[in-house]
């Protein structure tokens, strides 16, 4: 058990880290963006982690034996703080999506909504919006997933072992 616990608390530290470097790559507003976004390769690592987070606090939760009843609190709060976390995060990106239009007004004297908008878009993983991805709320989101994650495995592991025996 503290062995899982050193774990989580490595591999937090490792995600806090590429979560506050990832923060820093995105350039102030109105300035132009270098050639790609390289913290997009940190998704990619954070993506290991978060299965390696969700393997830890299973065994942890696993070994506490918590009661089904606690499990499900824990679970609606979890989605409660999912739920709240995404409004939050869409509302920040909305004021932050003004503010670089605001920048852009400031420095051609107009907004070039089609330039805003290709560079706020989400799917296109604009070194613009790294602040968006990687935040303090974002990595709550993160690691709160996994906690929701590993109580659902844990929830279901144990309904179908009941089920077996």
């Amino acid at each position: 058990m503290k062995k899982n616990i050193i774990m989580i608390v490595s591999v937090l530290v490792v995600t806090t880290a590429l979560f506050y470097l990832g923060n820093l790559g995105t350039p102030s507003p109105g300035s132009t963006s270098g050639n790609g976004n390289p913290a997009i390769l940190f998704m990619g690592l954070l993506l290991v982690l978060f299965f390696i987070l969700v393997y830890l606090w299973k065994r942890i939760i696993d070994a506490l034996q918590i009661t089904r009843t606690t499990k499900l609190i824990v679970i609606a709060a979890n989605i409660a703080h999912f739920i709240l976390g995404i409004m939050y995060q869409r509302s920040s990106f909305l004021a932050y999506r003004q503010v670089i239009a605001d920048a852009n007004e400031k420095e051609y004297g107009y907004v070039d909504w089609v330039y805003i908008d290709q560079i706020t878009s989400f799917w296109s993983l604009s070194i613009h919006l790294n602040n968006q991805y990687f935040n303090v709320n974002t990595f709550l989101l993160f690691c709160s997933l996994s906690i929701l994650f590993a109580l659902s495995l844990n929830l279901i592991s144990n309904k179908n072992s009941s089920v077996n025996t």
